[in-house]
């Protein structure tokens, strides 16, 4: 590499980045100003709010059989704080100001905000009246449009217990203020009774120092902060380094593929290594000095008290410290600019590469949040990992634990991991159907299906999106049935039915729905258990390199299996509906638009990550896609998604029965995984044998 060709592109590629002002406005000076504007405001709103909260005259209206008991408790309360006198725990809330209005609909004024909450005391008799397992609802249900809350909802009312519910509205600051403040001021008025109730039948002593408890922590302050730094930082500056390195990378190839002058530079005497090395350090220099000035502003925000830090925090980084991180973090640049630029060079123009963007950057996300998973240790196989190990070796070295080797290792993966993304980078510039778009002209005036093989990402990016944001939080699809019913047969059925309009595809070859040889069918009911009890054994070995916390796993299967719905409809939302409709979408139109784009191998495996991302939950990954590669090997060698559609309702189906049944399939010996694994694998050769191979494929 010719140094002094590299110091003449490099020039160049400022000059460019410089010459437009948009790209310096937009970039640096908005965010340096914004970012201090938007924190300060947020901050001052804050302070507001809280201060409002504080200042309120809660009005409130009781109810119930056992009103009167609860109004005389809340005249207790009421004198303490006038008085100003008891513990901290008898006046829990200072300066609580509260009114009731008597004579009105308690529902009705809740709901035409004349009350802030109100309070419904319910006599022992009347309690245990209710079932246990219903929630609580206001006498005008149809209006509430807040939930009901216990005093505390996760207590055990024994039998002839009062009750009490605080009705609000979760909707408004207010409302929900009340109910804080109404809660904290019972519990207090609870344990004071509870108090007075033990003295009186003589309690030998005062019930707040039985069993009293001693806080000590081990770990120095230094330690605890460094902790806490160490788990954010590599995703923070990761997030700053590709949004920052994003403003250049776009405008460097994508752009200038619109502007028409890619093709005079790569004409002149440079290389393309020479071109790719200097726009990639132009997009680690813009990332780098976008980052460092977003942490002057943090370190901004933290002087002047803009930004809460926990209690006693100290953090310390000794000049060694910060060199190691140093080192750590520059073939990570080197990797996300590499990264950036491999995606300004595929897309067309500067719009495609936008779009592109975000996926990447979620996938960039996913791997660097592994400094936050429970009892990951950089001595494991997470090290092999690019992105995670950097994440676990920062915030272990943030604690001072440095285990040399272990960061060696972790800086030559990345290194290795930079250096095969710079290589691709180069090739792709190598590669004049990149860079020189006119060939794509007939594509894109006449559309059809050459056109859908490079639209394909985009609309996997745009089902993603729609996942991540629509279908996990609005509140209408939240519960199972609606969540599993949008997702299957409004994103991936109706995306992939979309798809097919959109591009004139051909249902029949876009879906692959082709007959199969007749073997072919046993082999796929033999798959199903062998290949869920294989799934199970990878699960339990990608475990011991990423422990998943059980309480995570009871949580999950409590949610996946939910209580009241009949068992048929189970099989139907679990088994049927995703074999269909997920079938049609990754091993349908995506394995049709990706046929030609990889060899068969990789295709799987490509097919196969992408269908464990859509899985969400970052443990379901690894046998998720498992189960995706699997399928689409069975697509590839059959020519057809009909027998994935069986084996995939066998696998959901035969895992719902182990669950209901309580089958310990989890606790089988490693001898009994590795026998399935086998079955599994010679399914696989009969399957080869007696292939019928997909149409058009890359060979």
């Amino acid at each position: 590499m010719n140094r002094q060709t590299l110091r003449v592109l490099l020039v160049h590629e400022f000059r460019m980045l410089l010459r437009d002002r948009r790209t310096i406005v937009f970039a640096l000076l908005i965010p340096l100003i914004l970012g201090p504007v938007i924190v300060f405001a947020t901050k001052v709103m804050q302070d507001r709010r809280q201060k409002k909260l504080e200042e309120i005259d809660y009005r409130y209206a009781v109810t119930g059989s056992a009103a009167a008991e609860l109004r005389a408790v809340l005249d207790r309360a009421r004198q303490k704080s006038a008085r100003g006198a008891g513990s901290d725990a008898e006046i829990p809330v200072a300066g609580f100001k509260f009114e009731e209005i008597k004579g009105v609909d308690p529902a009705a004024a809740l709901r035409d905000r004349q009350i802030h909450v109100y309070l419904e005391a319910l006599s022992g008799a009347d309690a245990d009246a209710v079932p246990t397992k219903e929630k609580p609802a206001a006498p005008d249900s149809a209006n509430r449009s807040g939930p009901a809350s216990p005093i505390s909802s996760e207590e055990v009312r024994l039998p002839g217990v009062p009750l009490i519910r605080i009705y609000f509205h979760g909707d408004r600051d207010d409302s929900t203020g009340g109910l804080s403040r109404f809660r904290a001021l019972l519990l207090a008025e609870r344990r004071a009774e509870r108090d007075a109730l033990l003295a009186d039948r003589g309690f030998p002593a005062d019930p707040r120092s039985v069993l009293p408890l001693e806080e000590n922590n081990v770990a120095g302050a230094g330690q605890e902060a460094g902790s806490y730094v160490g788990r954010f930082l590599t995703v923070f500056l990761l997030m700053l380094m590709l949004s920052g390195g994003s403003v250049a990378a776009m405008d460097s190839i994508a752009g200038e593929k619109e502007r028409g002058s890619l093709e005079t530079l790569l004409t002149t005497a440079a290389g393309r290594g020479e071109i790719v090395a200097a726009k990639q350090l132009v997009i680690a220099t813009v990332a780098a000095v976008i980052t460092l000035m977003q942490i002057g502003n943090l370190l901004v925000y933290v002087n002047f008290r803009l930004v809460e830090l926990p209690k006693n925090f100290q953090l310390h980084v000794p000049p060694a410290t910060l060199l190691i991180l140093l080192a750590l973090y520059l073939p990570l640049a080197a990797f996300l600019a590499a990264l950036l630029l491999a995606i300004s060079a595929y897309a067309k123009s500067y719009k495609e590469a936008m779009l592109y963007f975000f996926p990447v950057y979620l996938v960039c996300l996913a791997p660097a949040l592994a400094s936050f998973l429970p009892g990951i240790s950089l001595r494991s196989a997470i090290v092999l990992v690019p992105l995670a190990n950097v994440s676990v070796a920062v915030r272990e070295i943030m604690v001072g634990k440095l285990d040399w080797v272990m960061i060696a290792a972790t800086f030559a993966v990345m290194t290795g991991a930079a250096i095969w993304m710079v290589r691709n980078s180069v090739r792709m510039l190598s590669n004049e159907r990149l860079i020189t778009p006119g060939e794509f002209d007939v594509a894109d005036i006449s559309g059809g299906p050459a056109l859908f093989t490079r639209h394909v990402w985009r609309w996997y990016a745009l089902l993603a999106v729609l996942l991540f944001t629509i279908a996990l939080n609005v509140p209408s699809l939240s519960t199972f049935r609606a969540q599993v019913l949008f997702n299957e047969l409004v994103l991936f059925l109706g995306g992939a039915l979309a798809m097919v309009l959109k591009y004139r595809l051909n249902p029949l070859e876009a879906f692959a729905l082709r007959p199969v040889k007749p073997l072919v069918w046993p082999v796929a009911l033999v798959l199903i258990p062998s290949g869920y009890i294989t799934g199970l054994g990878i699960f339990r070995l990608a475990d011991l390199v990423l422990p998943v916390p059980r309480r995570v796993l009871e949580e999950f299967g409590r949610e996946l299996v939910p209580q009241g719905v009949p068992v048929w409809e189970m099989v139907v939302l679990l088994a049927v509906l995703p074999a269909i409709c997920e079938e049609v979408a990754f091993r349908g139109t995506l394995l049709y638009a990706l046929r030609r784009k990889f060899r068969p191998v990789p295709l799987a495996l490509v097919i196969g990550i992408v269908f464990g991302l859509f899985h969400v939950a970052l443990f379901r990954i690894v046998p998720t896609a498992f189960l995706g590669i699997a399928l689409t090997a069975v697509a590839l060698l059959t020519g057809s998604i009909l027998p994935g559609m069986l084996i995939h309702a066998g696998n959901n189906a035969f895992g719902f029965w182990a669950g209901m049944h309580k089958y310990p399939l989890e606790a089988l010996q490693w001898w009994q995984y590795l026998s399935a694994a086998a079955v599994f694998l010679l399914c696989f050769y009969v399957l080869y044998r007696e292939r019928t191979p997909y149409p058009g494929l890359r060979q």
